[in-house]
This record gives C-alpha cells, sequence and structure tokens, in this order.
C-alpha cells in the first residue's frame, strides 16, 4: 500500500504540473502522461488485495492493457518528463541547436553498410521526440529494400528483419564508460511498440568522445558487445550487433549524442555527420507517410540528416 501512496502522490504532483504549465507543450505532455497513469490505480489496487504478488501483478496487467511495458520502464517515462523540467534549467534555458552548437569531434554512421533513417533531424518537423530533450535530435536507422520494407517473412520473427544481426560501429574515438548486456529481445509484431526490459533504451553503450559529449546506442542484441566499459575505442571499431531490445517496434539502430553521460537528464545534441553519402531512399512512402522536406543540409564535408534518406558512410 505504501507503493500506491507513492504513486498516487508522483501522478498529482505531475498534474499539478501539467495545468500550470498547460500553455506550453511540455505541460501538456506532462498532463496527458499523468492522465494516462491514473488508470493504473484501480490495477494496483486489486493487485494489493490479492497478496504479496502485487508488483508482479501491476507489472503484468500494466504490459498487457496499458503501456505494453513493465511498471519499472513506465516510471522510466516519469524519469523523462522530470529531464524536461531539469535539462532547461542546467542549460540556462539555452538548449544545444544547430544554430548555436558546434561539434568538438567528427562523427559518423554507427553502422556499416546502407540504412535508412525512419525517425530523425534536426527540425521539430523531423525530430525524433523533440519535447524528449536527450531524444531530440536523436536516430532510428533500419534497413529497407527497395519496395519500402524491412522485412521479408514472418514478422512476428526478429530474424525476418534486415537490419537485425548487424554490426554497430563507435561513431567517433572515445572511452565507453556506461554499458548495459542484460535484457532479451523485446515481442515484434510488426505494428506496436513493446518492452519487456527494464529499461526503455534495452541494451545501450554508452561512449565519451569528448567534454559534454557523449554518444548512445540503444537496443542493442543481448551478448553481442565487443567492448566494455573503460575500453578505448576507435571511429568505426565494430563493438556490437543491432537487435530489438528495450521500447523498441522492430529491430533497429537508436542513436543520439548528448551533453551528457544520464540518458533522461542529458540535452541532446545535433549531429553533422562527417564523411557520408545521403540520398532519397526509394518508395519510402511505402513505409512512412510523414512528409520529410528539408532532410539533407550539407555543409563542407558535414551532413545534416533526416527521415527519409538512405545513408552510409563515404569512407567505406
Amino acid at each position: 500500500m505504501q507503493v500506491l501512496v507513492i504513486f498516487v502522490g508522483v501522478v498529482m504532483l505531475f498534474r499539478l504540473v501539467g495545468i500550470t504549465l498547460l500553455k506550453f507543450e511540455t505541460g501538456r505532455t506532462i498532463l496527458t502522461l499523468a492522465s494516462r497513469l491514473i488508470w493504473l490505480f484501480p490495477i494496483g489496487i486489486i493487485g494489493q488485495i490479492i497478496g504479496n504478488r502485487y508488483l508482479e501483478l501491476f507489472n503484468l496487467f500494466a504490459f498487457i492493457i496499458f503501456l505494453k511495458m513493465p511498471i519499472s520502464t513506465m516510471f522510466q517515462s516519469m524519469y523523462q518528463v522530470i529531464g524536461m523540467l531539469i535539462t532547461p534549467i542546467r542549460h540556462r534555458f539555452k538548449l544545444p541547436s544547430k544554430e548555436n552548437y558546434v561539434l568538438k569531434g567528427d562523427y559518423i554512421l554507427p553502422f556499416t553498410g546502407k540504412w535508412t533513417t525512419v525517425n530523425g533531424g534536426v527540425s521539430k518537423e523531423l525530430s525524433h521526440s523533440w519535447s524528449i530533450l536527450p531524444q531530440r535530435y536523436a536516430y532510428d536507422f533500419i534497413i529497407v529494400d527497395d519496395n519500402g520494407k524491412s522485412s521479408s517473412g514472418d514478422r512476428m520473427s526478429v530474424d525476418s528483419y534486415y537490419c537485425y544481426g548487424k554490426d554497430i560501429v563507435a561513431p567517433g574515438d572515445g572511452v565507453v564508460v556506461r554499458l548495459i548486456d542484460k535484457y532479451k529481445d523485446s515481442f515484434v509484431d510488426g505494428k506496436n511498440a513493446y518492452c519487456n526490459a527494464g529499461r526503455i533504451e534495452g541494451n545501450s553503450i554508452v561512449i565519451k568522445h569528448n567534454e559534454h559529449e557523449y554518444s548512445v546506442v540503444a537496443h542493442i542484441m543481448q551478448g553481442s558487445f565487443k567492448v566494455k566499459a573503460g575500453d578505448i575505442v576507435k571511429q568505426g571499431d565494430i563493438i556490437a550487433k543491432c537487435g530489438n531490445t528495450g521500447n523498441s517496434s522492430e529491430p533497429h539502430i537508436h542513436f543520439q549524442l548528448q551533453a551528457g553521460e544520464n540518458f533522461f537528464l542529458s540535452a541532446g545534441l545535433p549531429i553533422a555527420f562527417s564523411d557520408i553519402e545521403a540520398q532519397e531512399k526509394k518508395n519510402y512512402s511505402e513505409l512512412d507517410k510523414r512528409p520529410h522536406d528539408n532532410n539533407l543540409q550539407i555543409i563542407g564535408n558535414k551532413s545534416y540528416i533526416g527521415r527519409g534518406l538512405e545513408v552510409w558512410n563515404s569512407t567505406e
């Protein structure tokens, strides 16, 4: 019952903050999340009545009925909302953007071969998740064929997806500061996002490249890491393989650059990739109906990319 009391208190606090900031996008996001969480109360009470399997039942019902994710991961979503409030303060309300931030290092795409950008960009219209500040400039990459398909065969099997098990490479020189490798692949049905891991990013790696420049690669295949925490990596080194762990709709590489090590409390950084090639992906509209105008900006040997592009490293 103590857990329920704490949970109710947190949700009510979120609702109060959301109502206060309602005229802003952040406030609306907070209020929506709080309203969604409040429906979990009856399930929690039922679990409490049944007995000491309360938390397990709470997890199970939340996964099946409401969020398609365990309760531990749901609390991370709340942590993300806290980050939306703290991160602007840490940056004195001047968040990094393409206009005001210059990368300290050179970064390549975190894979070999040709992949398609399905989420991400440096504008609000193309952004992976504009309001979730660490993921504002994040990217999701998959492999897509010329028919606009990312898989062949049974879409409920991770092995049917073209990118599953493909190599992930270090986007730049650096030191591995954190690595998680304990989650199995999440369920996949070719439509919805599911999460059966205790963290939304699933298995992941964080590399420090420069002061206040850290890269994160998420949803990595369990047991595929070629490095460990403390290792020094060079740009292009194979570090792991693409998987479907954490909160994921299908196997893909989630990649982002951020100002700190923490996945939830760091501001995302806009990435100008060095020495890459990019072209409009043939039949991309078969995969994604969203507009993707102005998805490529080239400045010298650096490129800002967005969804709808097939991209690869030109140095391969």
